[in-house]
């Protein structure tokens, strides 16, 4: 397989990781120091987006290249289960437990791993399109 469609597959799918992020930060953390009256307001976008992509890039190439190893030799079935359990890995387990210890409702962690599912199942769709 060559890097050119390694390395398209991972700007598709960074960029889909850093725009997930940005919206996860921005709407699960609050801004203690943006002066708003509503101490609810959500992060800014600039302060979301630096502590958000390299997180999201780096989640994106290590992504990109296990399916760049999936869909070069190990096989191309089931991509759909294998990015679903992968999806299930990163949005469940110790972030779940101490958002639970911060007080946050079991509601918003079911969205947020939903959103987790999603977000692998569309990256897992972009390196289909791009990979095989």
């Amino acid at each position: 397989m060559s890097l050119t469609p390694i390395g398209i597959a991972f700007v598709l799918v960074a960029l889909v990781f850093v725009a997930t992020s940005v919206v996860t930060v921005r709407w699960t953390t609050r801004d203690p120091g943006s002066g708003a009256p509503d101490p609810g307001t959500p992060t800014p976008f600039g302060a979301a987006l630096r502590a958000a992509w390299l997180p999201a890039t780096a989640e994106a190439l290590f992504l990109t290249l296990l399916a760049a190893l999936w869909f070069g030799s190990l096989g191309h079935g089931g991509w759909v289960v294998l990015f679903l359990l992968l999806g299930a890995l990163a949005g469940g387990g110790e972030g779940w437990a101490r958002s639970r210890l911060r007080g946050a409702p079991a509601g918003a962690q079911v969205r947020l791993f939903v959103a987790a599912l999603l977000k692998y199942l569309l990256a897992g769709g972009l390196c289909v399109w791009c990979l095989t």
